[in-house]
């Protein structure tokens, strides 16, 4: 007998070397020479079935692959049941019916095997089973250690087997096409966003000082805005009165657009050209009237997201399970028999944690991937729900049944804390493939980020409507300044607050206004062309919404028909436990139901949905056990298959509210963009004019205190002087738009009477250009202006020359004119007499000078 047992031994560890060595055909030769010598040895079936299992993972061939874990499966449970307290054989079990695709049977063995009280030492089970090939600190082991090491193990095909049970219940081929989709639609939107990032660039531009613009004359302007024009002067130039309406078709449309609608801010549907006020209501507009909305059915089945608060609660550490399950048992050996209280108590427990790095490395990247789903909204309820099963699933056998029948521990993600390194590997592998292919997490979360990277804001000054009269356009300045937060009336009555950077504004532009207006129509052409484009993906994202609520309704239709077919067996085992005598088999009850249904006259959608699944049971299954299984089976799939609904259709979503956030903006306008230059020349021109009229006057009365020769001599140049300034005035406004006729009349109405009244422009004024006329005049104003400068400069320099040598010759005569300039009353007559002090242009001036700016 002890020969028999020794030979039995060494045969057994020669299987073992086989096996370690990948000789699998000799080592199953040898174990089932063993099993024939020992028919009744567990040890000898037990590896006969691992070496059957082996031999399966290196047969390509389907059918004979099959056949080895078929016989495997029969040598393990022989095993088994030779030896029912090995946990080493319960493993091997456990682990054939994974290979088996039985993950059920895996999931029960497995926990089975764990559940087993006093279990036999690994060791004398070779402990090669779970780990092949010699293990050479076994005899330095205790035995607790190794039926622990053997429980990690299990813990670990536990929850590969509950994981691979739930892919093979929410297993869709379609998600990879669907993936796909959203992958491309993502892409063309950003194509869109870039081409569209083009289109605006090119028509705002930041802007830059106009090469018109000499920097002795913008000093000269600066000095006038700042140490001569009164504060009144300088409240009434803000203003440009509005009392009448008479325009080009742009400027009229956009100013009355604003009258009516208090707003310069508009919205146009992509497909029909209607407008809108608000950007929102554009939005509806185009649901309901170009896209469509879902019916009352779909819309029903569409999932609500979980709220960020579910993973705000508690402390996101791993816990210390042998620690909390002692503080568990001391709880509940002074527990005064309050349950209520016992959970409250044990809710608010500071648990307490572990320093194990990785287990707390794991359990924050959970809770990122967590906090991504819930902020791009793809994180649903029935992701919830799965999510806290698979985690009380895996906590089974491992905390207390005190801590794990909390209501609390089953409703709060915060639970696996409580895994260890194994399961939380399996949840955060779940939450990626599972969930997050699902999803598009890595395309959304890619894709938002994007978004928030890029600056889709566009600041435009501010033009108002004052007085709740619509009487004045007043530009207010410096927006990003504590000015914008104040009232208009605020603004006017701190107009000394604004010193240069008025007059700096207002000699700034970014393009000639006939090149400005050419770019409106062509970013409005263009925005119209990528809302199309980007409503044409809202239709697809739109239709792939409603192709999968439609599946998602026929699924939960299914489901309810499984679980009334279940109904009719639980019918049946409360009878059996009630009524005594011989029970109806569960294949005869549907037998019956069968035929009730055939004998009804008409059979709906459901009625023939209901013949299919009772066929089906007939079909596949005989005994009551099998109809259980296959009822909990098929439950179990349109469980998964509505969590990949789910899924999919808040990633869908979430893409259509990115696609509807695109529309808005490209689809949205502001006329101020090309109200504001037009406004900026009208009243740089008028400060222009202010600004020559005064020095103008000053220059008359200064050569009137000189008196005599000098002063005749001094007229007769400052009346050549300024027939040459009147002559470059007139032709500025001719390269602006103005006409030979219109000029002559300019001039007339420029040139100051003989007792120095100064008048306003000429509001008659009227004539228009085509654009290329008028770019090519701004070009060549541009370059007359450059010349102009450059030959003011030269002159500057001679009339420098000229004052020195006057000043040598007549020193005590300067001294005195020195000091009438220093007096008081002078500086303020001019203040007072500035032409246009307190004086708002009429609507035909700003409409009549427009005119001839955009012809």
């Amino acid at each position: 007998m002890a020969s028999s047992s020794s030979s039995l031994y060494d045969e057994s560890g020669r299987v073992v070397e086989l096996l370690a060595a990948n000789n699998f055909i000799m080592a199953l030769e040898v174990a089932k020479s063993l099993v024939s010598g020992h028919p009744d040895s567990a040890l000898a079936n037990a590896l006969t079935a691992l070496a059957l299992m082996k031999m399966s993972f290196r047969d390509s061939c389907v059918v004979r692959r099959s056949e080895y874990i078929a016989s495997a499966l029969d040598f393990s449970k022989t095993a088994l049941a030779l030896s029912p307290k090995s946990i080493a054989f319960g493993f091997l079990n456990a682990k054939i019916h994974l290979a088996n695709a039985h993950d059920d049977a895996a999931i029960q063995e497995c926990e089975s095997a764990m559940s087993i009280e006093d279990p036999q030492d690994p060791w004398l089970d070779f402990l090669g089973i779970v780990k092949e090939g010699n293990d050479p600190d076994r005899q330095k082991s205790s035995k607790e250690s190794r039926i622990e090491r053997v429980r990690t193990e299990l813990r670990r095909l536990l929850v590969k087997a509950k994981s691979f049970k739930f892919k093979r219940l929410v297993e869709d081929h379609s998600l990879g096409e669907i993936y796909n989709d959203i992958q491309a639609l993502q892409d063309r939107k950003e194509e869109i966003q870039t081409r569209f990032d083009r289109e605006r660039q090119s028509f705002v531009k930041m802007e830059m000082p106009s090469p018109s613009t000499s920097a002795r004359k913008l000093k000269k302007v600066s000095n006038y805005w700042n140490n001569v024009m009164s504060l009144e002067a300088k409240k009434d130039f803000l203003s440009v009165k509005i009392e009448k309406f008479r325009a080009k078709e742009m400027l009229a449309e956009a100013v009355e657009y604003a009258k009516e609608m208090k707003s310069w801010k508009f919205s146009t549907c992509c497909c029909c050209g209607q407008r809108f006020t608000d950007e929102e209501l554009n939005m509806e507009h185009i649901k309901i009237a170009h896209l469509g909305t879902l019916s009352e059915e779909l819309q029903s089945v569409v999932p609500t997201t979980v709220p960020i608060s579910e993973i705000q609660i508690g402390d996101w550490r791993p816990v210390n399970v042998v620690a909390a399950a002692k503080l568990i048992e001391d709880l509940s050996r002074n527990s005064s028999g309050n349950k209520g209280q016992d959970e409250q108590d044990l809710k608010m427990k500071k648990w307490p944690h572990s320093d194990n790095f990785n287990r707390n490395k794991l359990i924050t990247s959970i809770w990122i991937l967590l906090q991504l789903f819930i902020t791009i909204k793809c994180f649903a309820p029935s992701h919830l729900y799965i999510l806290l099963d698979l985690i009380l699933e895996m906590l089974k056998n491992r905390v207390p049944e005190t801590l794990l029948n909390q209501r609390w521990m089953k409703t709060t993600l915060v639970s696996v804390c409580f895994l260890d390194e194994p399961e939380l590997e399996s949840i955060h592998k779940f939450l990626m493939e599972e969930l997050g292919f699902s999803c598009g997490l890595k395309i959304l979360n890619s894709f938002s980020r994007k978004e928030a990277r890029r600056d889709l804001s566009i600041t435009y000054e501010s033009i108002i409507f004052r007085d709740g009269h619509l009487s004045h356009l007043i530009p207010l300045l410096d927006e990003t300044s504590e000015l914008a937060s104040r009232s208009v009336d605020d603004i006017k009555n701190v107009g000394q607050e604004y010193r240069d950077n008025i007059v700096h504004w207002l000699f700034t532009s970014d393009k000639p206004i006939g090149e400005k207006l050419k770019e409106w129509e062509k970013y409005r052409e263009a925005s119209k062309s990528l809302g199309m484009e980007l409503f044409k993906i809202i239709e697809s994202e739109f239709h792939r919404l409603q192709g999968i609520c439609e599946n998602k309704c026929q699924y939960l239709r299914h489901e309810k028909l499984w679980l009334d077919m279940e109904g009719i067996c639980l019918e049946e085992d409360q009878r059996r436990k009630e009524i005594s005598g011989n029970p109806q088999s569960y294949r005869s009850l549907f037998l019956k139901r069968q035929k009730d249904i055939e004998k009804e006259k008409s059979i709906d959608g459901m009625g023939s949905m209901e013949l299919d699944i009772i066929e089906s049971i007939l079909k596949k299954a005989q005994t009551d056990e099998e109809i259980k299984m296959l009822f909990q089976m098929h439950i179990d799939q349109m469980g998964g298959k509505c969590f990949k609904s789910d899924a999919t259709i808040l990633a869908t979503n979430a893409a259509m509210q990115q696609t509807w956030k695109k529309l808005k903006m490209v689809t949205s306008y502001d006329y101020r963009s090309i109200v504001m230059p037009f406004l900026k020349r009208f009243m740089r021109a008028q400060l222009e004019h202010m600004v020559y009229n005064a020095t103008a006057k000053s220059n008359a009365e200064k050569n009137t205190e000189k008196g005599g020769d000098d002063a005749r001599h001094g007229q007769g140049k400052s009346k050549d002087k300024k027939k040459k300034k009147y002559h470059r005035k007139a032709e500025e406004f001719k390269a602006t738009g103005g006409s030979e006729d219109q000029q002559e009349n300019v001039e007339q109405n420029l040139v100051p009477a003989a007792h120095g009244t100064d008048h306003p422009l000429n509001s008659e004024v009227v004539g228009s250009v085509t654009t290329d006329e008028l770019e090519q005049e701004e070009r060549e104003l541009t370059r007359k202006a450059e010349e102009e400068s450059r030959i003011e400069k030269h002159q500057g320099m001679l009339a420098r020359h000229l004052e020195y040598q006057r000043q040598i010759e007549n020193e005590a005569k300067q001294k005195r004119l020195a000091e009438i300039d220093k007096a008081p009353t002078s500086t303020g007559n001019v203040a007072e007499d500035v032409p246009f002090n307190g004086v708002n242009f009429d609507m035909f001036d700003l409409i009549d000078f427009i005119s001839h700016q955009i012809g």
